[in-house]
C-alpha cells in the first residue's frame, strides 16, 4: 500500500470518532523592539501572526516550515510555556469543560497540564543529567500528588516498559543512554499523566537516521493504545507525510496553507508548499530532480513585505500579490490557502 493510501485509510477509520480538541483562532505573539533610554517600541517582530486551526482528537496534525517562520513559538504558545500576546486558543476536555487557555491562571493552568504535554527537540539538554530516570519520569506524578513510594516506582517501571525500557534502568542517570533511549525517555515522562494533547517539537530531528523510524513507530503505537491527539512540528516533510493527517504550512508566522496530509503532498495550492515539497529526497534515483530554489531570503517578522509575505521570493507573484495581503481562504475541498491565485495556480507535489 502507497504513503497515500496508508493515510486515506487512516483518515478514514478515524474520522467517525473524532471530535474538536483544539480550536487555535488568530493566534498571536510578538515580541516588542525597543530603543533609547526610555525602551521606546520601535517596531514588533510578529513570531506568530493571526494563526488559525484546529486538532481533532486522536489525530496527528502537522507543523511545517522553515527555521523561523514561528512552528515552535507556536506550539509553545499552545501549552502556555510563552504567553501570546492575543487571540483564542479553545481546549475541549472532553467532560463537558471547554476552555480558553490563553486566559487561564494559577490552579486552571496548572490542571491543565494534565492533559497537554510536550515532547523537546533535543533529547540531552530536555533530561536533567543529575537525576535518575525514577526522578525525570516520576516528577509530573510527585508534583501533581498522584504516585509516591512503591507506587511511584511501579508507575515508572510500567511507564518505561510502554516506551521499550527495562524497568531495571530506575536508578540510572541520562549520560547512560543513547539519544533514542532518552528520547523514549522524555516520551515516558510526557506520558505520564495520561494526556489528551502532546506537541511533539522536532523529536527525531537530534537522532541518528536509523534510529528515527523506531521512534516514530513507537509514537504511532502509543498513540493507537492510548488514543493520544498529536501536534507535530517538523522541517522534515519525509517524516510528515509518514506520520501527520493533516499538515499546516507556516510562513513568517503566518499559515498559508492547511490540508489533509494526501492532498498537500500530491495537489499543493500555495507556491511556497510546492517548493517546500521539491526538496523533498525521491527514492528512486531515475526519477528527474526537480528542486526549486527560491530567490531571495526569508522575509524579516519585524519587517514584513507589504502585499503577500512570500511575494519577494514567488515565481508567479504579479502586481496584486505585491499590494494586497491575501487572507486565509477555505476552498471548495475543505482545504485552507493564504494566496490570491490559488485557484488559478496548478502546482507541482511529490512525484
Amino acid at each position: 500500500m502507497s504513503v497515500a493510501e496508508q493515510n486515506a485509510a487512516r483518515s478514514s477509520d478515524t474520522a467517525r470518532a473524532r471530535h474538536r480538541l483544539l480550536d487555535v483562532r488568530k493566534l498571536t505573539k510578538h515580541y516588542p523592539i525597543t530603543e533609547g533610554l526610555l525602551r521606546r517600541e520601535v517596531a514588533r517582530v510578529r513570531a506568530v501572526d493571526d494563526v488559525t486551526f484546529h486538532v481533532d482528537t486522536g489525530e496527528t496534525l502537522g507543523l511545517v516550515g522553515e527555521s523561523g517562520c514561528g512552528k515552535t513559538s507556536t506550539g509553545r504558545c499552545l501549552l502556555r510555556a510563552i504567553d501570546p500576546t492575543s487571540g483564542e486558543m479553545v481546549f475541549d476536555y472532553g467532560d463537558g469543560r471547554v476552555v480558553d487557555i490563553a486566559k487561564l491562571e494559577g490552579r486552571a493552568l496548572k490542571d491543565l497540564r494534565k492533559d497537554m504535554q510536550m515532547v523537546f527537540q533535543d533529547p540531552f539538554s530536555s533530561l536533567n543529567p543529575r537525576w535518575t530516570l525514577l526522578d525525570l519520569v516520576g516528577e509530573p506524578l510527585v508534583a501533581f500528588r498522584v504516585a509516591k513510594g512503591r507506587e511511584l516506582e511501579d508507575r515508572v517501571a510500567e511507564l518505561l516498559r510502554r516506551v521499550g525500557l527495562r524497568p531495571e534502568y530506575l536508578r540510572r542517570y541520562p549520560h547512560a543512554f543513547s539519544g533514542g533511549e532518552r528520547q523514549r525517555i522524555s516520551i515516558a515522562r510526557a506520558l505520564a499523566l495520561n494526556p489528551r494533547l502532546v506537541v511533539a517539537d522536532e523529536p527525531v530531528s537530534a537522532l541518528d537516521v536509523s534510529v528515527r523510524a523506531q521512534t516514530l513507530n513507537l509514537l504511532e503505537d502509543l498513540q493507537q493504545e492510548l488514543g493520544l491527539t498529536y501536534i507535530f512540528i517538523s522541517h522534515d516533510l519525509s517524516v510528515v507525510q509518514h506520520i501527520c493527517d493533516r499538515v499546516v504550512v507556516m510562513y513568517v508566522g503566518q499559515v498559508v496553507e492547511v490540508a489533509d496530509t494526501s492532498s498537500l503532498f500530491f495537489t499543493p495550492k500555495h507556491p511556497y508548499t510546492e517548493a517546500l515539497l521539491s526538496a523533498v529526497p525521491k527514492p528512486d534515483p531515475d526519477l528527474a530532480s526537480s528542486r526549486i530554489v527560491l530567490k531571495g531570503e526569508v522575509a524579516d517578522p519585524s519587517n514584513v513585505p507589504k502585499g503577500c509575505a512570500f511575494h519577494p521570493r514567488c515565481p508567479y507573484a504579479v502586481d496584486h500579490c505585491r499590494q494586497v495581503e491575501p487572507k486565509l481562504e477555505t476552498l471548495g475541498d475543505g482545504r485552507q490557502v493564504r494566496c490570491h491565485r490559488a485557484h488559478e495556480l496548478s502546482l507541482s507535489g511529490v512525484e
